[in-house]
């Protein structure tokens, strides 16, 4: 049941926030965010899912800097390409697709075979 799961999405977020302090970036309140975006978008609202995945996605460049190539902003990327491709933008959505490969590329050497990278290729294809 997807609603009972961003109701479960939704004290946990609060919860890490109460642990981590209300304003933090933390990697533990971005998956949460990751998480409530899944949720919304199995739901069928990918507006809110949008909103949810670009949190995560602020919060990780907080965290890990933002000109950095990590796996979780390369993984909110590509989130938010899905997404985007959901609702039809298919511009937006390569845009986010391309720039989650690039990263990928970056972390695991540009001609090395990745399963991250199988992804992103699949998802641009």
């Amino acid at each position: 049941d997807h609603r009972k799961a961003i109701s479960y999405h939704e004290q946990s977020l609060q919860m890490k926030r109460t642990i981590y302090g209300e304003g933090t970036a933390h990697p533990d309140i971005a998956n949460s965010l990751n998480n409530l975006g899944n949720a919304w978008s199995h739901l069928g609202d990918h507006r809110k899912a949008v909103s949810y995945y670009e949190q995560s996605l602020q919060m990780k460049r907080t965290i890990y800097g933002e000109g950095t190539a990590h796996p979780d902003i390369a993984k909110s990327l590509n989130n938010l390409g899905g997404i985007w491709s959901d609702l039809g933008d298919h511009r937006k959505a390569v845009s986010y697709y391309e720039q989650s490969l690039q990263m990928k590329r970056t972390i695991y050497g540009e001609g090395t075979a990745h399963p991250d990278v199988a992804v992103s290729l699949n998802n641009l294809g």
